[in-house]
């Protein structure tokens, strides 16, 4: 967007300033659990919820997914013939989370997956950036922002099923991010880059 702006209005004076996670997601000490996958956000289309559905079905029995969020209305009716019902008992969902609750998640997870079809930060994704969390995000938004192709997670096409399924068994296959972490050094980066010093210095 910022790009964007810049090129369409030349003569103005474009800063991108990002709103950053709150500091406690940065200090979290990871523990990643075996083939815990997090979804944060309404479980559904926009957000790509089908493409991880899919993907789940084609994965391990010993892959589950966590959603902090809720199903649409009419998401779980609309999946009916292209996954089997047994594969919502692979997924877990949990609403109301507290800040607090939210960094136990990404304590827990090996991996976040945000196939999300339309967006623009989004916050979820910044925070499991800065809490050391690998991502499996598709490239839209300011996803390609955070995520560093092979250092902090993974990006494939929006709205492509197989790019979404082929994106998460890699980063599962992956000498890092298989284990839950990333590039250290990225890591720090990515902390500096989203922290609230940066922040307000660049307001």
């Amino acid at each position: 967007s910022t790009n964007y702006l810049r090129l369409r209005y030349p003569r103005l004076e474009v800063a991108h300033i990002d709103l950053v996670p709150d500091h406690l997601f940065h200090e979290i000490q990871r523990q990643p659990e075996p083939g815990r996958i997090l979804f944060v956000g309404p479980f559904g289309p926009r957000k790509g919820g089908d493409l991880w559905l899919r993907a789940l079905a084609a994965l391990p029995a010993s892959v589950r997914g966590v959603v902090v969020g809720s199903p649409v209305p009419g998401f779980r009716k609309s999946m009916r013939g292209q996954v089997d019902d047994a594969v919502w008992d692979r997924v877990e969902f949990r609403t109301g989370l507290n800040t607090e609750a939210m960094a136990e998640e990404y304590r827990k997870a090996t991996l976040m997956v945000c196939p999300t079809r339309a967006d623009t930060g989004p916050t979820a994704v910044k925070e499991a950036v800065v809490a050391g969390v690998p991502v499996v995000g598709s490239c839209v938004g300011g996803l390609p922002d955070y995520v560093e192709p092979g250092k902090n997670g993974l990006l494939f096409t929006s709205g492509d099923p197989d790019g979404c399924l082929a994106a998460v068994r890699e980063a599962l296959a992956h000498p890092l991010f298989g284990r839950g972490t990333v590039d250290e050094a990225i890591l720090r980066v990515k902390r500096s880059s989203l922290s609230a010093t940066r922040m307000a210095r660049s307001f």
